[in-house]
């Protein structure tokens, strides 16, 4: 029993670390500061001419506001389906 709970505390940790290491880091482009949020505009884009939602080649442009300099910018995510 006690093997059980080490390897699923293991795994637990492990992906952890793995959830927080891969996680993508978003910072302002013009002042590099990480103190940003979402204002709720989604555009969603494909890159090539299979017009699937949500297919392995489309993606969502999110805009994000940094709240140090004011900047508006895009920031490019992949669709959630297939990650």
């Amino acid at each position: 029993m006690k093997t059980v709970l080490f390897i699923l505390l293991a795994l637990i940790l492990g992906g952890l670390a793995a959830f927080f290491t891969l996680r993508e880091k978003k910072k302002c482009p013009n002042c590099e500061s990480r103190n940003i949020t979402k204002t709720g505009k989604k555009i969603h884009e494909e890159e090539t001419s299979i017009a699937v939602i949500a297919s392995p080649t489309s993606y969502h442009k999110l805009e994000y506001k940094c709240n140090n300099c004011g900047h508006l910018f895009l920031i490019k995510q992949r669709s959630l389906l297939f990650e």
